[in-house]
């Protein structure tokens, strides 16, 4: 496990890649791509050689996996490609997300939120798309990202690999994205999981392409796997209890969506807007922390929709119960 570490906690927060050493080894994911991060990864790489060398182990990788097409995975795919000559392997569905970035800024793009009509709302939406052009500019080169326009391999969402000799099963696990891919060793009960588990009980979920359900899903059908002894995920330590970790995560998820039933149902026949929902769910928290939980709050709110148990008012700014 080779982490690298950004500047500031939950805006570009310690990502995990992960170097699977042997004659036929794998780096499983790409990280971010800034000279710095790449600078932690080769020193560590290195590290890992040295270690090879004195156990006598043979250490060839000449190929890296993504396991999502977000941009703390794959900025330094083509980085790390160059310097140590890699086949960069990506799904059908990866390789449509990321070639260049006007197609990865749209495919991450979401509805407007209401506007003001009239001139007003002209300007408004104009000084917007501006805004968004220029942070988006920003964000490239905050998390230094670079592009893959023609990855060398791409492989089925559903499918195995052969790692030192061993096959490994690639199985497609949406949810916190809808290309998330999970890798995992039957004999040994290892399990690669990306963003989708982790030590911590949350794990980032909002639109576009998160969906709750397939979450759950895919946490269920990892929980059947014949053996699971150690999950290794992008962020955080190791879990060592998978099948415990795994089941207090859907309960969490569980919990949550009724929390949000519940405020609305409280807040009766005026009903409630997000901004109101966020602060009831996080009181006392800043804002940042109300951003970074908005995206799961819209998609439970779309899920309670379609239940049948809340609808919106037609500006789709208030929340009340049926």
């Amino acid at each position: 496990m080779i982490t690298e570490r950004g500047i500031s906690g939950m805006l570009k927060p310690p990502v995990n890649l992960y170097v699977i050493t042997g004659s036929d080894g794998l780096i499983f994911d790409g990280g971010y791509g800034s000279r710095g991060c790449i600078r932690i990864f080769d020193k560590a790489y290195k590290e890992v050689n040295r270690i090879c060398r004195e156990r006598g182990v043979e250490n060839r990788i000449s190929r890296i996996l993504l396991s999502h097409a977000h941009a703390d995975h794959f900025s330094g795919l083509s980085r790390l490609k160059k310097k140590y000559n890699l086949d960069i392997i990506l799904t059908e569905r990866m390789s449509r997300i990321i070639p260049d970035a006007e197609t990865y800024r749209r495919s991450y793009s979401v509805e407007k939120r209401n506007r003001t009509k009239g001139l007003r709302g002209f300007i408004s939406g104009l000084f917007s798309s501006i805004t968004s052009s220029f942070e988006f500019f920003i964000y490239r080169l905050y998390w230094g990202i670079d592009y893959v326009k023609t990855p060398d391999t791409v492989i089925e969402e559903n499918t195995k690999i052969t790692i030192n000799g061993e096959e490994w099963d690639i199985f497609h696990s949406p949810g916190h994205s809808d290309d998330h891919i999970t890798l995992y060793n039957p004999l040994t009960g290892v399990l690669f999981s990306g963003d989708n588990i982790m030590r911590s009980i949350n794990v980032w979920l909002g639109p576009p392409r998160s969906d709750l359900d397939m979450y759950d899903s895919s946490l269920e059908e990892i929980l059947l796997l014949d053996k699971l002894e150690l999950i290794l995920s992008a962020h955080g330590s190791p879990v060592t209890e998978p099948g415990k970790r795994i089941r207090e995560i859907l309960a969490w998820r569980s919990k949550r969506v009724n929390d949000v039933l519940e405020i609305i149902r409280s807040a009766g026949n005026e009903g409630i807007t997000i901004r109101e929902i966020l602060s009831s769910l996080y009181p006392g928290e800043r804002k940042v922390k109300h951003d970074f939980a908005r995206g799961w709050v819209e998609l439970t709110l779309r899920k309670l929709m379609e239940k049948g148990s809340v609808q919106k008012d037609p500006a789709g700014r208030r929340f009340f119960s049926i």
